[in-house]
């Protein structure tokens, strides 16, 4: 196994895998198509979501995106999200998040049609993931488990460890390895703000799934030898070194690297395979 887990060959086997289905659609005259609806002018959402109409170009799905302003009223954002429901030339419907602090977030994920909702953001997706039933899961918890199918990563019987209990990540990861299926049957355990002895679980664990949002928060202290490590962290911090600010992931990687058995980079790990997993969804949702 490669000690750098590197996102880019996973992302692309999935495009191109894409792309075939994608002709097919269009030889049945059905053309995917996404809709994206972002609130707020934040440049982290900005940058995700351009990145998603580029992606999504190169391999012909349609990817609309709506913009509204900080202060635009909640229920332009609801009417908007109701109406590409009933579309019909409509595949797929992602909400941007986070959302401005004025819109009641929940209310607005009830809105968007399970059917379309690619993101996996709806109660019933996240119930039926529980269940192990069909359903659309949240993008980063499935690229994760492109990863680790990718590289053959065994997690049959393996010891799981995730650091995160966020309703986008950790809790679904959870519940997909925990599944009694091909790439699951994991035992997992799941570690959150007050869980205590974190370093003495996470040390004893074959994979360590971390998703906390905290810069550089594991050290070489919460790993051993032959602890995979999958970092789903994206964070912004200024190097003092470089006199810029740089991207670095949840985990320090250059004080884990020499001990640990492999390990997911940041960037260039997780987060190139979001989107691809996102636009798997929505050629999904074009063929139901």
């Amino acid at each position: 196994m490669e000690k750098i887990l590197y996102g880019n060959p996973v992302a692309k086997a999935i495009y191109q895998e894409l792309k075939e289905k994608v002709a097919v659609l269009y030889n049945k005259g059905i053309i995917p198509r996404l809709c994206v609806f972002k609130a707020g002018n934040d440049p982290a959402s900005e940058y995700y979501v351009r990145n998603i109409q580029k992606r999504a170009q190169k391999i012909g799905v349609l990817a609309d995106v709506i913009t509204f302003e900080n202060l635009a009223p909640q229920e332009e954002l609801i009417n908007a999200i109701q109406k590409a429901n009933r579309d019909p030339k409509i595949h797929g419907i992602m909400l941007q998040l986070p959302l401005p602090k004025k819109f009641d977030q929940i209310k607005v994920i009830l809105q968007i049609d399970p059917r379309k909702d690619i993101d996996g953001l709806h109660p019933i997706n996240a119930g039926k993931l529980i269940l192990g039933q069909k359903c659309f899961v949240p993008c980063t918890p499935s690229a994760v488990m492109e990863m680790l199918n990718y590289y053959k990563i065994p997690t049959e019987g393996a010891r799981v460890v995730i650091i995160g209990r966020s309703a986008i990540v950790g809790l679904p990861l959870f519940n997909l390895l925990v599944q009694k299926q091909d790439g699951a049957n994991a035992t997992v355990t799941l570690c959150h703000s007050r869980s205590k002895n974190i370093q003495e679980i996470s040390k004893c664990t074959d994979i360590l799934i971390v998703a906390i949002g905290k810069p550089q928060f594991i050290d070489h202290t919460y790993i051993s030898s032959k602890t995979i490590v999958i970092d789903v962290g994206i964070n912004e911090i200024y190097d003092t070194d470089a006199k810029t600010n740089i991207f670095v992931g949840d985990v320090f990687y250059h004080d884990v690297f020499s001990t640990i058995k492999a390990i997911t980079p940041v960037p260039g790990g997780i987060g190139t395979i979001t989107t691809a997993s996102l636009l798997k969804n929505v050629i999904e949702a074009s063929q139901s």
